[in-house]
């Protein structure tokens, strides 16, 4: 006689982060820097599901990004000078968002931190940030 097998429990804890359960958010901390100025810039990511999950928040899959007024040159980027890897696996809950903050020394940067690096000029910008493959809606930056 064979005896029946239960079927497997359902897993327990939260479930893994999907691209769809999460938002990406670039902040400022402040709309406007005078010239010369080291504006803070923010990563915020929150879980949008209705369920808590995990996902790991690795330096190395973070990225804040300025660009150009029009969007067309990128013109500095977190990960340009330094590529901070490190293992950093958190439960997100729905609503509470994990921030993540850098200071912008104003220059210029090129990917591996090759060429020269130069003090981007007065004016309109927009702040991106990434976590992996979700990316955030611009968010404008004035240099005054």
């Amino acid at each position: 006689m064979q005896v029946p097998q239960a079927a497997p429990s359902p897993p327990t804890g939260p479930v893994p982060c999907t691209d769809a359960m999460i938002e990406v958010r670039a902040e400022t901390g402040q709309p406007t820097y005078p010239a010369g100025a080291r504006p803070e810039l923010r990563l915020v990511v929150t879980n949008v599901s209705g369920q808590p999950c995990v996902r790991d928040l690795d330096g190395a899959q973070q990225e804040i990004a300025v660009w150009s007024g029009d969007g067309a040159t990128k013109l500095w980027s977190s990960n340009d000078c330094s590529n901070p890897s490190s293992d950093d696996l958190r439960t997100l809950v729905p609503g509470q968002p994990v921030a993540f903050a850098v200071t912008w020394t104003g220059l210029g940067s090129e990917p591996g931190c090759a060429g020269e690096r130069t003090r981007v000029g007065p004016g309109g910008y927009r702040v991106l940030a990434r976590l992996d493959q979700v990316v955030s809606e611009p968010v404008p930056l004035l240099m005054s």
